[in-house]
C-alpha cells in the first residue's frame, strides 16, 4: 500500500524503497510467487521512470528464478509485460513481440490490466511491422478496457500514454486528441504521480500542433512543475 500511495504522490524512490522490502520480507516467509512479484514491480518502476536498463535486467532475472516451474499467477503476467517492453525499448523486436502475447494470454486469466498494457505493446509491434491497421484496432481494444474502469489507475495511465505516443507517432493527431481529452477527464480524479505531468506534455504538443500556441506553452510548464 505505501509503494503505491508513494507513486501516487510522485516519490518514485519511497516506491520503489517500499517494493524491495516487500520483495525482501516475502523471502524472509519463502513465499517466493508473492517476491517475484515484488521484484517484477520493482522493475516495472525502473523501466516506466528511469529507462535504466542494468537493474531492470536484474529485478526480472530475479523474478523469473522464483517464478521458474510454477503455475501461472499475475505475477507472470506482469513480468512477461515487464520483459515485452524491456525488450522493445533494447530493439529486440522477435523477443518484445513473444513477451507481449505472453502478457495477453496470461493476463487475460489472470490481471485485465496486465493483459491491457501487453495489448498496447503487442499493437505498437505490429505498427512497427507496418500493419499499422491491425495495430490501432489493437489499441482502441486497449483504451476502451480504461474507459470502462476495467483496470486500476496505474496501469490505466500507462495505457493512456501508450496510445497517444502510438498515435503521434502515426500522425494520427484527431485521435490522439481524442484520446488525450478522455486522459485528461481521468486525470482529473485519478492523476498518478508524474503520469500527471507526461498527459500534460501529451496534450500540449497535440496544442502546438493544432497552432494554439499560447495554451500550449502554458500546459508544457505546469508539466515541468509537476514532472519536477
Amino acid at each position: 500500500a505505501l509503494g503505491e500511495v508513494a507513486y501516487a504522490a510522485g516519490h518514485l524512490d519511497v516506491t520503489i524503497e517500499a517494493w524491495e522490502r516487500a520483495h525482501a520480507a516475502c523471502l524472509r516467509v519463502d513465499d517466493q510467487v508473492a517476491a517475484a512479484g515484488a521484484a517484477v514491480r520493482v522493475a516495472m518502476h525502473l523501466l516506466f521512470d528511469t529507462a535504466l536498463m542494468a537493474p531492470v535486467r536484474g529485478w526480472l532475472a530475479r523474478a523469473e528464478r522464483l517464478l521458474d516451474g510454477r503455475d501461472e499467477t499475475p505475477a507472470h503476467a506482469w513480468l512477461a509485460v515487464v520483459r515485452a517492453n524491456e525488450r522493445l525499448l533494447t530493439g529486440d523486436t522477435p523477443g518484445a513481440r513473444r513477451w507481449a502475447r505472453r502478457a495477453v494470454e496470461v493476463g487475460s486469466k489472470w490481471d485485465p490490466s496486465a493483459c491491457a498494457i501487453g495489448r498496447v505493446a503487442e499493437a505498437r509491434l505490429l505498427i512497427l511491422d507496418g500493419d499499422v491497421q491491425q495495430g490501432l484496432a489493437l489499441l482502441d481494444e486497449a483504451g476502451v478496457a480504461t474507459v470502462s474502469g476495467d483496470l486500476d489507475p496505474l496501469s490505466t495511465g500507462v495505457v493512456y500514454c501508450e496510445l497517444v505516443c502510438a498515435l503521434q507517432g502515426l500522425a494520427q493527431y484527431d485521435l490522439a486528441e481524442e484520446w488525450t481529452e478522455a486522459m485528461e477527464r481521468w486525470c482529473e480524479t485519478n492523476a498518478i504521480g508524474s503520469l500527471h505531468g507526461r498527459c500534460r506534455v501529451h496534450r500540449a504538443e497535440i496544442l502546438r500542433l493544432r497552432g494554439s500556441c499560447d495554451e500550449a506553452q502554458r500546459q508544457a510548464l505546469i508539466a515541468c512543475e509537476e514532472l519536477r
